[in-house]
């Protein structure tokens, strides 16, 4: 099988790497225009990309990997004679408007539309799908602003504990750590002011804090409308040991394939879910992060995430396969890629190397890892000069990799993990550690996560090594 990967922001070069370095055929198509992944709602953004944060972004895998503008790609689909010997990879939901003009062309892949966008980026429109649909949920109260000087005016009277959630790209989610509303506020002031552009871009929601939480976030894969797997992941998105600190994309996961027809199952994936599956050609990625207050078990809603993968926890669920092309053929076959019994975890790696003057990560440094662990990295943020240079550091964000291992035990992935982790090398970089991974020292650690889903039996832990 070929392959072809659409990307704006890079999510999938790193698939696109290793089905390269696997002896596949592949060619990746890279937005050039980021307003075309805006859907109507978020194109009356007035925020422009910088000149320079195109450029780093364009420099991704330079020299690494065959990009073309996506525009050029969709021309040059529209004249392959064999699309079914082909497979399509989105790796967002934002790539709809590439995705409309190739879904029926006749190649194997997944296809986001907007509405798929929209579901994520529509708060108010999930949470209704969610009343309406999922009957074992609660939602939390949430208000949504445009502007920061209305957030500050509704705090001003408030007595409980708020997060804010951007509805854009750039802002960050901020949970506020204390269980004191008046010092909850500040932070939450304090960090809208500090990031008010991001915040402003397409408006922000607080959303009320649910006490004694746990994240738990199951997804269900589909393939012509026929579920094929299911996952559970344990995510830390915050950058430091015991979450705290700000958000990241993803700090460290543990993510391992269960059995259809569990408790989990039931509660994020009830009939509408297949229905809509049914409705879209190819793979169909379905995900909802559940929220659990562990004070009186009540389950609320956190975010969908449809029709596209996660990252890190596609590097991580990758990370149990033979190959990266053992999932998609799996898949298209409509077959699980996954061996119920396999446990993945990740850790992400975050360059803290800034230039002094642009005030940017700080571009140009080389990396380097042995051989023998490069299934195991999954790198981003990264190119080369020329095709024989070193790897090196492009300076577009400060994620720069991700590390995997599996096992069939926890302590076997774990400590994969964290072997493969001190084998890469490059100067400043900071990752949670193994200690903090391990921990059962604070209430929302990955193994107390576990723990307490396990307990409450939604999902049989199928792997062995926790207690």
């Amino acid at each position: 099988m070929k392959y072809i990967i659409f990307t704006c922001d890079g999510y999938g070069l790193p698939i696109a790497h290793h089905l390269l370095q696997e002896g596949n055929e592949v060619i990746v198509g890279q937005v050039i225009n980021k307003k075309t992944t805006l859907t109507k709602v978020e194109s009356r953004s007035n925020n422009e990309e910088s000149a320079l944060d195109q450029k780093r972004r364009l420099n991704l895998y330079k020299n690494m990997i065959e990009k073309v503008p996506a525009d050029v790609l969709v021309r040059r689909m529209k004249r392959i004679k064999n699309p079914e010997d082909y497979f399509v990879f989105f790796d967002f939901n934002d790539l709809f408007y590439y995705a409309d003009q190739v879904q029926g062309l006749g190649f194997n892949g997944n296809f986001p539309n907007e509405n798929d966008r929209i579901f994520e980026v529509d708060r108010d429109a999930a949470k209704e799908f969610v009343y309406k649909y999922y009957p074992d949920l609660e939602i939390t109260e949430k208000k949504e602003f445009r502007a920061i000087s209305g957030a500050k005016k509704f705090l001003k009277d408030s007595n409980k504990v708020w997060v804010v959630k951007s509805k854009g790209h750039y802002g960050q989610t901020l949970i506020p750590q204390t269980k004191d509303p008046e010092l909850a506020k500040w932070q939450v002031i304090e960090t809208l002011e500090a990031f008010k552009s991001a915040y402003e871009e397409a408006g922000f929601l607080l959303e009320e804090k649910i006490p004694a939480v746990i994240e738990v976030t199951p997804e269900k894969i589909y393939y012509d409308g026929v579920p094929i797997a299911l996952t559970v992941n344990f995510e830390n998105k915050t950058l430091g040991s015991g979450n705290l600190s700000l958000q990241t994309s993803c700090s460290a996961d543990l993510v391992f394939p269960v059995e259809f027809g569990s408790r989990i199952d039931q509660i994020a994936f009830p009939p509408i879910v297949d229905k809509i599956a049914k409705k879209h050609k190819g793979l169909f990625f379905w995900d909802a992060s559940l929220l659990i207050n562990q004070d009186d078990g009540r389950i609320y809603f956190g975010e969908f995430c449809p029709n596209r993968p996660g990252f890190n926890s596609t590097f991580t669920c990758l990370s149990q396969m033979q190959s990266v092309s053992h999932f998609f053929k799996s898949i298209v076959a409509k077959k699980s890629p996954y061996t119920v019994g396999t446990v993945g975890a990740s850790v992400s790696l975050f360059n803290l190397s800034r230039d002094p003057e642009e005030r940017h990560v700080l571009s140009g440094a080389s990396i380097s890892f042995p051989e023998d662990i490069q299934r195991s990295v999954w790198l981003y943020d990264v190119y080369k000069k020329t095709k024989n240079d070193k790897v090196r550091v492009v300076g577009f964000d400060w994620e720069l990799a991700a590390i995997t291992s599996w096992g069939r035990t926890l302590d076997e992935a774990v400590g994969r993990l964290y072997e493969n982790v001190e084998s890469f090398s490059i100067g400043t970089v900071y990752y949670r550690p193994k200690s903090d991974y391990l921990s059962m020292d604070y209430e929302s650690s990955i193994l107390n996560r576990l723990r307490y889903c396990a307990q409450k039996r939604l999902f049989e832990i199928p792997f062995k090594g926790v207690y």
